[in-house]
């Protein structure tokens, strides 16, 4: 008799391991194939087919989503079995087909197309939810809109070229030209490195679905191209300067300024503190008013204190942030921070086109709306709250992630430092 069993071979714990289905039948065919699903290999029972009794449920993994694997693990098993007992044939190649076509039932057989066709492929699932992140959830829309604008580069690229691409022409020869491609365009080296990023991405989930076995992108010179861009945070003085600020005369600035500092007290992305809502106000125990929201973009559960400006400002739409564009605000916020004469003025040293290019302009030019999340992760940290307690607001999973927030000059560390006992000579009290 057939039969069917979700296996997770990985011992590793705390650590998302791939999922591998095991076909059985009789003493004769035993066949394994993986599949898209991802376990913590600590909350499977290899054996009972079935989720240990004691889970410690996390932010990545949520009761709801253990439901949601249960009900998907059955389909899957539901489905291999419906399709041998159809088609009476059955091998490796033919359950990993099976698998194949369950994870993506309405996308195109994907054996044998070329790159291009793929990465359409590809975005299509993405959008239609067929195809999911390692975590099982769904692609973000800011995600979608990367690849599709990966899509259109590279497409441009094979027309100036004219040529088009498959797996086997992604070379180091490759790489060097379509860096050298984007340099033509000025484009600076965090951009190159997300279009590099995306390329990547796309090459290494193509062989693992058995479509090529080119390994060049594995090569150490194959990287992501970065550079650490000047960025600015706002200090509490420069905020309450514009928190003060009299725009009763201009509802349209006023509301833009309001929620561009909305994002300064939670330390959040513009995407999701432009979305807090009345829902997204808890109480806790201690009464103690939070603000509480899921991350759209890493899907990261977040809780944040209200300090009494925020409240003031969330009180004053009814705890339900207006509506408003982003491009607005970048716009609005320059503007209330002319006004403010937050005029201080700033070297921006960058690269583009792979020359040097140094600017000096007023610091209320490079405020947008990303300098409110640097500038609260900033404020809290010079306040001498830990790294570890501003992550679990912020979102970040790393601290190396995080300290590319914390916009402190080398003066501003020596000053906090020259506090500490070391170098004033006094004892603390707490030795």
């Amino acid at each position: 008799m057939a039969s069917t069993k979700l296996i997770v071979k990985s011992k590793t714990k705390g650590s998302l391991a791939k999922v591998f289905i095991r076909y059985r039948q009789g003493r004769e065919i035993d066949l394994w194939a993986p599949t898209e699903f991802k376990m913590f290999p600590e909350f499977w029972n290899n054996v009972s087919q079935s989720f240990k009794s004691r889970i410690t449920f996390t932010e990545e993994f949520t009761p709801i989503e253990k439901d949601k694997l249960e009900s998907q693990f059955r389909n899957l098993k539901t489905y291999i079995l419906n399709k041998v007992n159809t088609n009476n044939e059955i091998s490796r190649n033919i359950l990993s087909e099976y698998v194949h076509e369950f994870h993506y039932p309405n996308g195109i057989n994907k054996k044998g197309i070329n790159l291009n066709e793929y990465i359409d492929c590809f975005i299509e699932d993405c959008e239609s939810n067929d195809r999911l992140t390692e975590k099982s959830t769904r692609f973000a829309t800011a995600t979608i809109k990367t690849y599709k604008a990966f899509r259109s580069q590279f497409q441009q690229y094979q027309e100036l070229k004219n040529k088009k691409c498959n797996y086997e022409d992604i070379t180091m020869q490759f790489y060097n030209d379509f860096v050298k491609y984007f340099n033509e365009k000025n484009y600076t080296p965090n951009t190159i490195g997300k279009h590099i990023k995306v390329l990547k991405y796309m090459m290494r989930c193509s062989r693992d679905e058995d479509l090529h076995n080119n390994l060049e992108i594995n090569k150490r010179k194959f990287k992501v191209t970065s550079n650490e861009v000047k960025t600015i945070y706002l200090s509490e003085d420069e905020l309450q300067k514009i928190y003060n600020l009299d725009l009763s005369d201009n509802p349209t600035l006023e509301k833009q300024r309001d929620v561009f500092l909305i994002g300064c007290y939670t330390a959040q992305r513009f995407s999701d503190y432009s979305k807090i809502k009345k829902d997204n106000i808890n109480i806790l125990d201690d009464g103690i008013k939070v603000i509480e929201l899921t991350q759209q973009k890493t899907n990261e559960t977040v809780v944040i204190p209200i300090r009494p400006e925020l409240e003031n400002l969330l009180a004053k739409y009814d705890y339900t942030v207006p509506n408003t564009f982003e491009q607005k605000v970048n716009k609005g916020v320059k503007e209330v921070g002319k006004l403010v004469e937050i005029n201080e003025p700033v070297v921006i040293d960058s690269y583009q086109g792979g020359k040097k290019v140094s600017v000096t302009a007023p610091k209320y030019k490079l405020i947008q709306t990303h300098t409110a999340r640097r500038t609260g992760c900033t404020n809290m940290y010079l306040a001498g709250i830990p790294s570890i307690d501003i992550m679990k607001i912020s979102g970040h999973k790393t601290e190396k992630e995080f300290l590319k927030y914390i916009r402190i000059t080398k003066k501003q560390t020596a000053q906090n430092l020259a506090k500490h006992s070391y170098f004033t000579g006094k004892k603390s009290n707490n030795l």
